[in-house]
């Protein structure tokens, strides 16, 4: 009994000592990684509850495509470690004995977890407090960012249902070419630029693929224009390099990276945080604000000009008329979520095609679109190609002191349409 007591006392020991595991994204590096520091506290009493982090930890970006088992979280209150009696039977055999081991062990990790995890959503709240005291910068919870950024893609997908065709047929008179250089805009979303092999691999779902076309065409303009660099606002389009411009601020950022990772990004943060606030005792909006809107309306204007408008429903003026104001609209609230959460410490990036080639039903990063009605972690779509990426992945790397860039966390899922036929 001796033994086995300090055997579990070493195990939980080591346990606590080498942090907390999470598999992570990116297919070519191998970096550490640990919990979601910004996941709130009744999040963290879910996981003790539960035995695993709710949300989207923040992972590894090497390993986010592999497994790893999770324990039933009914087998973690093991009678074996609360004592009822003075009296302590011996393990019937190696093998449980073993297993009660492994139980206790996930239940110390859980709770190592929660421990962390609370502390660290009493740092943020700490800081959120000083912040308000002294009227500077308050920042987002993770929660809050997904909760947006959710809210943002059913809007976009919502348009696109109200004004594409309702029926394939109704594209039937338009030339194949016209109809090619669709899928030929969508490149990095769209794993074909042939319409009749596209409606071909998706037989079932024909007359939706108008409109996932045009949620598809309308997510790589948002995000490859506006959440791909954080000074969008001015001009500056694509992520930052050193490929821009010397003049450019993305040109600046991007050698102050090969510099220092860390100030960097606090550069780029206070940056956009001090245009993002209005001048003291002044009547005008921030310097930013201006901009943005005004950049936004240009890429509202010049996306519906592209090759969407072959996907558009058409009935009257006012029809029109009321569809170009939701999509300003769409493009102006896109431009102030993405300048908030650059003013973040976090980096962000967005993930389609290249990186999110195959699909798998437990990947961190993506889900399958709901026509495929696939529940749960349904292996049924396991292994086939993405077909279309009718939204990317928004994967965050570091947190709000400007620490752990080698760990990334998921604010928004890839929805992808999967091809069945493959």
């Amino acid at each position: 009994m001796l033994g086995r007591s300090a055997t579990r006392f070493h195990t939980k020991k080591s346990l606590l000592g080498c942090g907390f595991v999470a598999r992570t994204f990116n297919q070519g590096q191998g970096p550490r990684s640990e919990q979601d520091s910004e996941s709130n506290a009744e999040h963290a009493t879910h996981r003790k509850n539960k035995s695993k982090s709710g949300g989207s930890p923040p992972m590894k970006p090497s390993q986010i495509m592999e497994e790893h088992p999770e324990h039933d979280p009914a087998e973690l209150g093991d009678s074996e470690g609360v004592h009822s009696s003075t009296k302590i039977e011996p393990a019937r055999n190696p093998r449980t004995r073993d297993g009660k081991v492994k139980q206790m062990e996930s239940h110390i990790v859980a709770l190592a977890r929660g421990i962390t995890e609370l502390d660290n959503d009493r740092k943020r709240l700490q800081a959120q407090v000083r912040s308000a005291r002294s009227g500077s910068w308050v920042t987002k919870s993770s929660r809050q960012i997904r909760e947006e950024l959710s809210s943002l893609e059913a809007a976009m997908r919502q348009w696109a249902e109200n004004y594409s065709v309702a029926e394939i047929r109704a594209l039937d008179s338009l030339p194949i070419e016209e109809k090619d250089a669709i899928l030929e805009r969508l490149g990095g979303y769209c794993a074909q630029v042939d319409w009749t092999t596209l409606i071909e691999k998706a037989p079932t779902m024909a007359d939706k693929i108008p409109a996932l076309l045009m949620q598809a065409l309308l997510a790589k303009d948002i995000f490859g224009s506006i959440f791909a660099n954080p000074f969008f606002a001015f001009g500056e389009s694509k992520e930052p390099s050193t490929a821009h411009s010397s003049q450019t601020l993305s040109y600046l950022y991007a050698s102050m990276l090969e510099v220092n990772k860390e100030e960097a990004h606090i550069w780029r943060s206070q940056t956009l945080r001090l245009l993002a606030t209005p001048p003291p005792n002044s009547v005008h909006n921030a310097p930013l604000r201006a901009k943005v809107e005004a950049i936004t309306s240009e890429l509202a204007v010049e996306f519906l000009a592209g090759p969407v408008q072959l996907l558009f429903r058409h009935r009257n003026d006012s029809w029109a008329i009321q569809r170009n104001q939701e999509l300003y609209q769409l493009y102006h609230t896109a431009g102030e979520l993405a300048i908030s959460l650059w003013t973040q410490r976090s980096f962000m990036r967005c993930y389609c095609m290249d990186e999110l080639p195959v699909f798998r039903a437990e990947h961190p990063v993506m889900s399958a679109h709901a026509l495929h009605r696939q529940h749960g972690n349904d292996a049924k779509l396991d292994g086939k190609n993405a077909l279309i990426i009718v939204h990317p992945a928004i994967v965050a790397f570091g947190n709000e002191y400007a620490e752990h860039y080698d760990l990334c966390k998921v604010w928004a899922k890839g929805i992808i349409l999967v091809d069945e036929h493959a």
